[in-house]
């Protein structure tokens, strides 16, 4: 029961949230409805040639890439990976097809893999709201998928992943037929946005926001879901600042499963979430399941969590959008500005 906390909290928004991180996550419904609308540029890609795929970027632009690759996994019929890197891997070479995703534009690390993957011969195309990355690209005439700036790039996933998925169907990396996956998305966002803003008994993001300030957030994914750890535990960081950590199942099981033994007062201080979907293994179930029964007196507290809607883009969204609310919770139960990001300013700053 919620009590009038997160009136309280939507009180203090001007205080707490001045650039609107709140609208940024509430408005998350009409960011995929626009998303779905962005004109995708004409392009000439050489499916003969595309032998593998690279996705470049980092942050907020690269959590789409792995996104693409988990929505895609039953459907591409090549290998893609996502590059968080300077460099790019040696197999790169004009059979690759390798897209930058950086949405300033001016990532340097995706600028520096944009060089080697050109000087490398691959197709090449890329996502962004502007920059250096466009002008390159654009002087290459390689085409760009435009997309509005203007927000943290955390907060603008939708424009990450809409478009480009859009695109591999459009250039004929799948033939999956992705608009009513979107169709149904959206109309699934629309809902949780409405149990997830409101001040109820059912709004489960705020009931799981309330108890982790101060404590340290783990996630165990099934394999299928490795992508919305990775997202809950950015999200944490940015939007809340605090450290969490995230692992896979069953790997976890074959190692760090035996880290639960020692440091039991860090160990308290731990908050334990499991995901899973209505596909994951019945093996990787059953080890959820065991795991969190052997670990159950070590945790402050732990929560399974299980994917909601029909379409494996919804289910996939239902998760991303709670964890997106949990992160915002937090940092404003915490007294804190979810937007700002101090230390990765600071650091940019002694880089340049």
């Amino acid at each position: 029961m919620t009590s009038g906390a997160v009136q309280k909290l939507k009180n203090r928004l001007p205080e707490l949230d001045p650039q609107d991180m709140w609208g940024a996550v509430a408005g998350f419904q009409q960011q995929l409805e626009h998303a779905a609308e962005i004109t995708l540029p004409d392009t000439e890609i050489d499916l003969n040639r595309v032998q593998n795929i690279l996705f470049c970027g980092m942050g907020g632009s690269a959590i789409g890439g792995n996104l693409i690759q988990t929505y895609f996994s039953d459907d591409l019929t090549v290998p893609m990976l996502v590059n968080r890197n300077y460099t790019i891997p040696g197999f790169v070479d004009e059979k690759s097809l390798v897209i930058m995703s950086s949405y300033s534009g001016n990532t340097e690390e995706t600028l520096s893999a944009y060089n080697y993957a050109a000087e490398a011969g691959a197709q090449i195309f890329g996502i962004s709201s502007g920059g250096e990355i466009t002008r390159r690209l654009q002087q290459s005439g390689a085409p760009v998928i435009a997309i509005p700036g203007g927000m943290q790039p955390r907060a603008a996933l939708g424009f990450s992943f809409i478009p480009m998925a859009r695109m591999f169907k459009k250039i004929g990396l799948v033939n999956k037929d992705i608009e009513p996956d979107i169709k149904e998305t959206i109309q699934l966002v629309s809902d949780l946005q409405q149990q997830y803003s409101e001040d109820s008994e059912e709004n489960l993001a705020f009931s799981l926001a309330k108890n982790i300030p101060g404590k340290v957030p783990i996630i165990y994914t099934a394999p299928e879901l490795e992508v919305v750890g990775i997202r809950w535990k950015g999200q944490l960081a940015e939007n809340a600042q605090m450290l969490a950590f995230t692992s896979v199942l069953p790997e976890m099981n074959h190692n760090e499963i035996m880290g639960w033994d020692q440091q039991p007062e860090f160990l308290s201080q731990t908050e334990l979430f499991w995901m899973r979907d209505n596909t994951t293994h019945e093996q990787v179930q059953k080890r959820i399941e065991i795991t969190a029964d052997l670990l159950e007196h070590y945790p402050d507290r732990m929560h399974i969590l299980e994917t909601q809607g029909s379409s494996w883009m919804a289910r996939l969204f239902s998760v991303i959008v709670l964890g997106d609310w949990v992160s915002l919770y937090a940092a404003l139960i915490q007294g804190l500005d979810p937007t700002k990001i101090e230390r990765i300013s600071l650091l940019k700053e002694r880089l340049s």
